[in-house]
């Protein structure tokens, strides 16, 4: 496979973040007194943060305003961001191994960029890539290819010549299906492994598989 650009997730490929998130929205949920449902997250999976904050108040008739929910679910999952959450195994070798042969790349997420930045400074990866974008840039989550297609505007490249790097079926589906090419990378809370499989043109346990 040949790619001269890479668009790289970050929760749950880059960094082993899933298990925090899996927690994050139950245990907002359980300050009021509501109990989260086994399948409220992958409900959630697909969303930005943004888009997430009107599902929840929409949902459990909070009194709290959209942008409030959201900025407290930030709150909590920053803190994380900044102290506990580690890299996937292999990222930073293969990351290593990307720069050295001239591929240039990024990060598109779907939580904040500025969020979890300070993830990527603490791992020491941050300065592998040229920028960071999110979903919030574009309005819309990863059932839309307009993040990735933001991430090809800033790099002034073509979508032929970029990869995009995912864990999540869905957003897998997103990429190949507006024509990047991709590669799928194993987490364990992802339900649906064949369609990771399905769309990915190459699937790897982990990054070290890669090396």
């Amino acid at each position: 496979m040949k790619f001269q650009y890479a668009v790289f997730d970050m929760d749950g490929t880059l960094i082993d973040s899933i298990p925090w998130w899996d927690r994050l929205v139950p245990d907002f949920l359980n300050t009021f007194g509501i109990r989260a449902t086994a399948e409220l997250n992958q409900e959630m999976a697909a969303m930005s943060m943004q888009e997430s904050g009107i599902w929840l108040k929409e949902k459990f008739s909070l009194a709290e305003p959209a942008e409030e929910i959201v900025q407290e679910l930030c709150t909590r999952i920053g803190k994380h961001y900044a102290e506990d959450i580690p890299l996937k195994p292999g990222v930073k070798e293969w990351l290593s191994y990307l720069k050295e042969q001239g591929v240039r790349m990024c990060v598109a997420t779907a939580s904040s960029a500025e969020l979890g930045r300070p993830a990527l400074v603490r791992n020491g990866i941050l300065p592998y890539f040229d920028f960071m974008v999110d979903c919030g840039m574009v309005g819309v989550g990863k059932t839309s290819p307009a993040v990735y297609e933001l991430a090809v505007e800033k790099f002034g490249a073509s979508m032929s010549e970029c990869v995009v790097v995912e864990d999540a079926a869905f957003a897998l589906k997103t990429a190949k299906n507006a024509g990047f090419l991709t590669i799928g990378v194993y987490e364990s809370s992802e339900p649906d492994q064949d369609s990771v499989k399905r769309y990915s043109d190459c699937f790897v346990k982990s990054f070290k598989d890669l090396l």
